[in-house]
């Protein structure tokens, strides 16, 4: 996933509302997150706005929390030149 982001001139992701629920030493969450991505091709700059969600599963090892798995959602995508 983040090998795609190389092809921009910049991304900003902006993090907003997330859910977790736990289960014991598991849990799982949905974080939202609308992305924005400059790129440049053929001398013209655009931008991408993707409003993407993740889906998160965790596992508690050693006292702390981890990452086991994250799903990328796309919910919408909007492209549009820069001036």
């Amino acid at each position: 996933m983040f090998e795609n982001l190389n092809a921009y001139e910049t991304a900003t992701h902006f993090n907003g509302q997330s859910t977790i629920v736990l289960n014991g030493a598991r849990a799982s969450g949905e974080s939202y997150c609308l992305a924005h991505h400059v790129s440049l091709a053929n001398g013209k700059r655009s931008l991408m706005v993707a409003s993407i969600r993740y889906l998160d599963s965790f596992a508690k090892t050693n006292g702390r929390w981890r990452f086991s798995e994250r799903q990328l959602m796309v919910d919408w995508i909007e492209t549009r030149p820069l001036n």
